[in-house]
């Protein structure tokens, strides 16, 4: 045993680490390391635990500047916040004085080691591989003993959900995860979200099968001690903010019905660019990861008549984009048949980049479909909910409503990434 831990063998430990996460400050997790020097840059962003440290970074839990815990049955979490990055760890035990010192030294020291990666972080896992020491090291203080020699282990009794909301594929990921602590296992648990129709509408699911017929969440059967999660994938339809809430309901000991209010989330989509100024200064640097940067993409696409005609399509997303910074290419045309327009966009934003393609095809009646990438998911939903406003409103405005556009769904087997020459061009 490690003779910088002041502890003698066989003693009991106030606390064991069995895994420890580092977290942007806008809540996104960037790493998770666990036992045996098991570490990994893409952490599974549905685990139960992710959607708990979020969800604090989210309610804003560290903003005097200091470390918050919460306990769900044997699981203690803990949270140290960081400047450029907050340290979160799993355990079992109390959070004494020696793990918080080791979680805010590995705080200093991912700000220290990783400012260049982190200070303008475009998302995805590249350039974070300095991440592995510092947040390894929480968890390999306590590697010399077990869960089991803990002097005071902590547990809570009940039923725990948390929420928290990242996005993908253009859409608002609203996550839940249950925590089951309770005597007896949980039973057919199901979370229903209230938000507003129209400001956010229902795109799929997280496992994608967890949809019911009545667009409720299915969770299913959680163990004792074990825990569950799911996400909705809840489409902005404007820029803004729209707030969801939500109700956990499951069957708990003796087969009685149970309903739990779960914790209520923003979505908020903002504008990341400022209008009416060029934003492409510069181009971010090569990644460092083979393979490119971790992209996000969405795709999206409205059938219209052929009497409104492409190139006005065209013109209105150019202008829409263009007072955002984004200027469109000169773009081509093919005559077909069928005929087809193609424009594309791009903009880098301090070091995340921005790409939209535009493509119209057909003959007496056209198919626009868009498609946008961003190795930031927020950017992405964005730029689909700017350009749906500019598309369905502003230009067809113009139409005095004798024309209409009607959204076909083009992304059933998950997001469409950019056709080549798009996004790695931006980022290279």
């Amino acid at each position: 045993m490690a003779a910088d831990n002041a502890v003698l063998e066989g003693e009991l430990h106030p606390s064991w680490v069995g895994e420890a996460f580092a977290l942007h400050p806008d809540s996104r997790a960037l790493c998770r390391a666990g036992p045996g020097g098991a570490f990994t840059l893409s952490p599974d962003l549905l685990s139960p635990v992710v959607i708990a440290f979020q969800g604090m970074v989210q309610d804003g839990l560290m903003r005097r500047g200091r470390p918050v815990s919460a306990v769900y049955g044997e699981r203690v979490l803990a949270l140290v916040p960081g400047r450029l990055a907050h340290v979160g760890a799993v355990l079992r035990g109390r959070p004494d004085p020696l793990l918080r010192g080791s979680m805010e030294a590995a705080a200093r020291a991912i700000s220290e080691g990783c400012a260049d990666a982190l200070a303008d972080w475009p998302g995805g896992p590249e350039g974070l591989e300095g991440l592995a020491g510092p947040v390894g090291s929480v968890v390999s203080r306590t590697a010399g003993w077990g869960p089991g020699e803990v002097e005071d282990p902590l547990l809570a009794r009940g039923v725990f959900p948390v929420t928290a909301v990242d996005f993908e594929g253009g859409c608002a990921r609203f996550k839940v995860g249950v925590f089951s602590a309770g005597l007896e296992a949980v039973q057919d648990a199901r979370a229903e979200l209230s938000y507003g129709r129209d400001l956010l509408r229902l795109w799929g699911a997280r496992p994608p099968g967890a949809l019911d017929a009545s667009g409720a969440l299915r969770i299913g059967a959680i163990a004792q001690g074990e825990a569950g999660a799911v996400a909705a994938l809840l489409e902005p339809l404007a820029v803004g903010r729209a707030l969801v809430e939500g109700e956990l309901g499951f069957f708990g000991k003796g087969s009685s019905p149970r309903h739990l209010e779960l914790p209520r989330r923003h979505v908020a989509v903002e504008e990341p660019f400022a209008r009416g100024r060029p934003l492409a200064e510069g181009r971010p640097p090569a990644p460092a990861a083979p393979g490119g940067p971790s992209v996000d993409t969405a795709a999206r696409a409205w059938r219209y008549s052929a009497g409104l005609g492409a190139l006005d399509v065209v013109r209105v997303s150019r202008t829409a984009l263009g007072t955002r910074g984004l200027e469109l290419g000169p773009g081509s045309h093919a005559p077909g048949p069928p005929p087809s327009w193609t424009v594309e966009a791009g903009a880098v934003h301090g070091r995340t980049p921005l790409w939209v393609g535009l493509t119209v095809v057909g003959g007496e009646e056209r198919l626009l479909t868009m498609r946008v990438g961003s190795t930031d998911p927020a950017v992405v939903a964005w730029a689909v909910a700017e350009m749906r406003t500019q598309l369905q409103e502003a230009f067809f405005r113009r139409w005095r409503g004798l024309a209409g556009l009607e959204e076909v769904r083009v992304r059933d087997g998950g997001p469409e990434r950019p056709p080549p020459g798009g996004l790695d061009e931006l980022v290279r």
